[in-house]
């Protein structure tokens, strides 16, 4: 009769589950916050294609109303 010489897997996956547990939460976290800045960067250009850069200077253009003419 041959003995076994394979270890049980409950011994050897529990540290190893744990470890990799954090890792899949380190991942979650670092693509969530890749994808909110991602988004941010793109709703800013779109902001500035769709209307102008923040803190242009608006002093050469004539006719136009800004909000820094109208704050006192």
């Amino acid at each position: 009769m041959k003995t076994s010489t394979i270890k049980t897997n409950a011994m050897l996956n529990a540290p190893v589950g744990k470890a990799w547990d954090e890792v899949s939460a380190s991942f979650d976290r670092f693509c969530l916050a890749a994808g909110i800045e991602t988004l941010g960067a793109m709703m800013e250009a779109d902001a500035e294609a769709a209307c102008e850069p923040r803190q242009r200077d608006m002093s050469s253009r004539t006719g136009a109303i800004t909000w820094a003419r109208l704050a006192p």
